[in-house]
């Protein structure tokens, strides 16, 4: 699985992944630039589901789907919170044996 963080992401950033985040209440949240750091995870749905589940429990991050250009293909996880949220969420990610 790919893995990328974002810190202090730029507006167009910002733009471009709330355009593809389904959840309302997020997308606000991301176009309103409430948002320190965001972390990436590019995989299978397997891998995807697994670390959406990790990411919660690890750490105080807000997880979502980042849709690609089929509403029916899973492409990314997103995981959006403090910078130190992110990274310990990120680092369990890492951390699984797929």
């Amino acid at each position: 699985m790919k893995c990328a963080v974002i810190h202090r992401p730029s507006e167009a950033a910002l733009s471009l992944i709330a355009r593809k985040v389904r959840d309302k209440a997020l997308r606000d949240i991301i176009e309103n630039g409430h948002v320190e750091s965001i972390g990436i995870c590019q995989g299978t749905v397997l891998e995807i589901i697994v670390a959406s589940d990790t990411a919660e429990k690890t750490s105080d991050v807000m997880v979502c789907e980042i849709n690609g250009s089929c509403p029916q293909h899973m492409t990314c996880l997103g995981l959006f919170g403090k910078t130190s949220a992110v990274t310990a969420a990120m680092d369990a990610i890492k951390a699984i044996q797929f």
